[in-house]
């Protein structure tokens, strides 16, 4: 095995993760959270999986032969293990900021973006584990083709799960909250199953079912960062009129290459320290909206509350810098 190779496949997952957590336009997840979801991909997804697999296929060997103990395991037993192990590492996360952000409202585990990012990070750490034990089963050409088209695989697979407990702060019946990840989960195993069928039946065909995958888990973004963004516009139209939100950063809040075009100008003309406080407000703000929806779905008093404080923020933000300018 290569040392070399195996460092370039890994660089490979976490530029993938950093993509895919840069995608997430206007709140990006603790990159603390975000590292650890790909850690338990890369370790404790693996071990899991490992032994549960190799366990199941030993177990219908001896009932009804390797070669068809090779496709059951493949087919209906690893997409359902792997799918729980990484699965796991989500709800633990979704549990830890629950826990974290009840107090103050603020929810970090929410929406179907937040459930792709998180989704993907531990997919990419499990892929590139499990393409690691490959090459040293198949050698180093199974590595390049796995690692060429089908490095976003687990991510995809497990985005549905995390897009079905992201979903549940977005969601006002307790039914639901229940039901959304478990169908998640469910969308996942299935998504896996029919490519590991479809591997095992047409082999490299299988990279074309993956390349519809992607284009499906793409669009997702696509679609709801517009959710996002015309969230952004709704939630803050009102702060408008209160004076919270000056009608120009409601012009370009919404709009990321807008804020982003804004920053520029502001940095490249050399006034940094109006730079970082419309970095600090245009945060806060974005903050604001989404704490906003949040507490409108869930009747949560801690969230109203928030919308409270961030409010407060805005204008102690902008109070600083009329005292910077006396």
């Amino acid at each position: 095995m290569s040392p070399s190779l195996i460092g370039v496949g890994i660089l490979q997952a976490v530029l993938y993760l950093l993509f895919i957590r840069a995608a997430d336009l206007y709140e990006r997840e603790p990159l603390r959270y975000v590292v650890a979801v790909f850690v338990w991909g890369f370790t404790v997804a693996v071990v899991i999986a490992l032994v549960f697999n190799t366990l199941a296929s030993m177990t219908l060997s001896a009932m009804v032969g390797s070669q068809a103990a090779n496709v059951v395991t493949s087919v209906v037993v690893a997409p359902v293990v792997e799918e729980s192990a990484k699965g796991l590492a989500l709800a633990i996360i979704f549990a830890i900021a629950y826990i974290v952000g009840r107090r103050g409202g603020e929810v970090e585990f929410s929406g179907v973006m937040d459930g792709i990012v998180y989704g993907s990070a531990v997919g990419f750490g499990f892929a590139i584990a499990e393409d690691i034990l490959y090459y040293a089963q198949f050698g180093a050409e199974t590595f390049i083709v796995r690692r060429i088209f089908g490095g976003f695989g687990h991510a995809a697979f497990t985005s549905l799960t995390g897009i079905g407990i992201g979903l549940t702060t977005w969601v006002r019946y307790r039914a639901l909250k229940v039901i959304l990840p478990i169908l998640g989960l469910l969308a996942a195993m299935m998504l896996h199953s029919i490519f590991n069928l479809t591997a095992t039946l047409f082999g490299p065909v299988a990279y074309a079912v993956m390349l519809l995958v992607l284009l499906v888990y793409f669009a997702l973004i696509i679609i709801w960062l517009g959710v996002e963004r015309r969230t952004i516009r709704s939630e803050l139209r009102d702060e408008v009129g209160a004076g919270v939100i000056t009608p120009n950063e409601y012009q370009i809040l919404p709009t990321y290459f807008r804020r982003k075009a804004y920053y520029l100008g502001l940095f490249f003309t050399g006034r940094l320290p109006t730079w970082s406080r419309a970095h600090r407000l245009h945060r806060t703000a974005v903050d604001l909206a989404f704490t906003k929806r949040l507490a409108r779905n869930n009747h949560a008093e801690p969230q109203r509350l928030r919308t409270q404080k961030l409010r407060g923020r805005i204008r102690d933000i902008r109070a600083s810098a009329s005292t910077a300018r006396l």
